[in-house]
């Protein structure tokens, strides 16, 4: 009888753990902070993504890179990028996100490590004159002022193996010149590869 009894017990306590097996957890689809380089049509720098709630994040960033001007005169009229690769800014910028499909993509078994989604943002990006040269007459035929851009965009986020990110964004953005003091609505676009350098677990 005691037999039959401790073969019973072991039976149900291998039935559960079996059952234990073959349902792992779920993974969670809350966002990590990440410490990134980031490298894209704005420049060069270091980010650090930080999640605010289980959707919301704000990734904040720094570096140099492509400088800005918006001229309105009788030669040029409209806003102009360059990126001059030994004439650089330097650019600070703050992204705030929501992220929105991260369940979704979970249950399609699509991968949602590092932050990966789609997502929409608005973005605030500052940048300076030239760092290691003047912005005097002799850069007039391609000036790079201080500006500073506020967009909405769409974007998305996803993953290239374990340590890389490729993110692409499209929207429209407002931008203003301090230095000929104009300002210009713009068709916003970008373009950027990250290496995740370390993150922390989701909260």
């Amino acid at each position: 009888m005691k037999t039959n009894f401790l073969a019973a017990a072991l039976s149900i306590i291998s039935f559960g753990a079996l059952a234990q097996t073959a349902s792992p957890a779920q993974p969670s689809t809350k966002l990590e902070s990440m410490s990134k380089i980031e490298l894209g049509l704005h420049g060069l720098g270091l980010a650090y993504e930080v999640p605010l709630s289980a959707r919301w994040s704000a990734n904040l960033s720094a570096g140099l890179g492509g400088g800005y001007a918006i001229e309105q005169n009788d030669f040029e009229n409209g806003f102009n990028s360059t990126w001059i690769i030994n004439e650089p800014v330097a650019y600070f910028r703050s992204e705030f996100k929501y992220t929105y499909n991260r369940d979704r993509r979970l249950s399609k078994s699509k991968s949602i490590l590092n932050n990966a989604g789609n997502y929409v943002a608005f973005q605030v990006k500052y940048t300076t004159n030239r760092v290691f040269e003047g912005n005097d007459y002799s850069f007039l035929e391609e000036p790079l002022n201080r500006t500073l851009l506020n967009e909405a965009h769409w974007g998305m986020q996803r993953p290239l193996g374990q340590k890389f990110i490729f993110n692409l964004h499209l929207g429209l953005g407002y931008a203003t010149d301090f230095d000929f003091d104009n300002s210009q609505l713009y068709p916003a676009a970008g373009v950027q590869f990250s290496y995740v350098i370390s993150k922390r677990a989701a909260l």
